[in-house]
């Protein structure tokens, strides 16, 4: 774990929202904020823990863990570039992290005291509305994948993952998914022998190109119809 030191108003990858504060309040953050590399596999919040602070991811990709039935962990969502993780304990009655986040990459973020964050909501009316748009945005992707897992048939759910990669996470195409087997499994609600079933299924059709963890989307019209008729 190594540590980065740079003034919060010479970085050139704020957040829309931290954009709009003003040079005093860039100062006020800053001395509520701390950087730090996390590598490969490493924990940045653990669920259950307090909960002192909001994460901004400067750089990588992160996956959001939370425990359900049998203390198993689920993948609710992998989070890059610009995302805020805690953002829902901005909510005083919340004491500890709602989930758990890994880094599945290296991984480059900010920890924001808590506190010094929820001043400047209630200091710069745009900022907090910047913050309540990335709230509402954040919470409807939830409300979506959410429904996919529930509606759609196997099929349809690693469709509409492989298209969420392609199109929200990497936006490239080939892609890497530095997700194992069973962590791709874990995403969409299966079991790993599933995951790799159709992911050869996908490849022997044409639909996709897939060379252990790298993906091609050779036929995209063909996975958009199966996600909306899976």
């Amino acid at each position: 774990m190594e540590i980065e030191k740079y003034k919060c108003a010479d970085c050139d990858i704020k957040s829309k929202a931290v954009s709009i504060l003003k040079s005093v309040e860039l100062d006020a953050l800053e001395k509520g904020c701390s950087q730090t590399i996390f590598h490969k596999g490493e924990l940045l919040i653990k669920e259950g823990a307090p909960a002192g602070y909001i994460v901004y991811i400067r750089d990588g990709f992160v996956k959001i863990c939370k425990k359900g039935i049998g203390n198993k962990d689920f993948i609710l969502n992998i989070s890059k570039k610009g995302a805020y993780l805690n953002i829902q304990n901005l909510n005083s009655r919340d004491k500890n992290y709602l989930f758990s986040a890994f880094a599945i990459t290296e991984t480059k973020v900010c920890f924001i005291d808590i506190e010094s964050f929820g001043n400047l909501l209630k200091r710069n009316g745009t900022f907090a509305l910047e913050v309540i748009t990335y709230i509402f945005n954040d919470e409807m992707n939830y409300f979506d994948r959410l429904l996919n897992i529930i509606q759609q048939q196997l099929p349809g759910r690693l469709a509409n993952a492989l298209l969420y990669f392609k199109n929200q996470v990497y936006c490239e195409n080939p892609f890497m998914i530095n997700l194992t087997r069973t962590e791709l499994a874990s995403l969409i609600g299966t079991s790993r022998e599933s995951v790799t079933r159709l992911i050869k299924e996908f490849h022997d059709t044409g639909i996709i190109r897939a060379d252990k963890n790298k993906i091609t989307v050779l036929d995209e019209k063909r996975l958009e119809d199966i996600k909306y008729k899976g």
